[in-house]
C-alpha cells in the first residue's frame, strides 16, 4: 500500500480533486445504529459494483439545521453553479456578496463535516471544492413511542 498523510488516501490522492467522488452527496439524519446498518449495506452494494453516494450523517435535525443554514446552502449552490470550485475563498465571498471572514468560517465548518474540500495550491489561496453534482437531504420525521416527533433517515 502507498504511504499517505492524507486521512488514509494514497499520496496520489493528496489533492481532493484527484480522488474519486460519486456524483451525489447524501445528507441524512439517523441514529448510530441506522448509520452502521446503512454502511454495511453500502459496502455490500459497492462490492457488487453498484455506484454509491457519499454520505454525511447528523444525529439530530437540530444539528443538521445548525450546520446547513440558508447561507451555507447558498454557498454550496454557488459552488455547484461554478463547476464545484472557486478560485479562492475571497472570490467566493465576492460572488456571494458577503464578508470574507464569514465565508471562510463557513467553508472551514463545511470542510470539517466532509461536505466541502479545501484545496491549497502551492501555499497560495485556499480554494473551496465541491465535487458533487447533487446534494440530497434525507430527513424523515416520524412519531416516537413517547409521541414526540423525531427524525429518521
Amino acid at each position: 500500500m502507498t504511504e499517505s498523510d492524507n486521512d488514509g488516501w494514497p499520496d496520489k490522492y493528496s489533492d481532493p480533486r484527484d480522488r474519486p467522488h460519486p456524483g451525489v452527496l447524501r445528507v441524512t439524519v439517523e441514529s448510530f445504529d441506522a448509520m452502521r446498518e446503512d454502511t454495511f449495506g453500502t459496502v455490500d452494494a459497492a462490492a457488487q459494483g453498484e455506484a454509491q453516494p457519499a454520505v454525511v450523517s447528523f444525529a439530530t435535525v437540530g444539528e443538521l439545521r445548525k450546520i446547513l443554514t440558508d447561507r451555507r446552502i447558498e454557498l454550496l449552490q454557488t459552488l455547484m453553479d461554478t463547476d464545484g470550485a472557486a478560485e479562492s475563498i475571497s472570490a467566493l465571498a465576492e460572488e456571494l456578496d458577503r464578508d470574507y471572514r464569514t465565508v471562510h468560517d463557513d467553508v472551514t465548518l463545511l470542510s470539517d463535516y466532509g461536505i466541502v474540500f479545501i484545496v491549497e495550491d502551492d501555499e497560495r489561496s485556499k480554494r473551496p471544492y465541491l465535487p458533487y453534482e447533487r446534494i440530497r437531504l434525507d430527513v424523515e420525521l416520524t412519531v416516537s413511542d413517547s409521541g414526540e416527533e423525531r427524525a429518521a433517515a
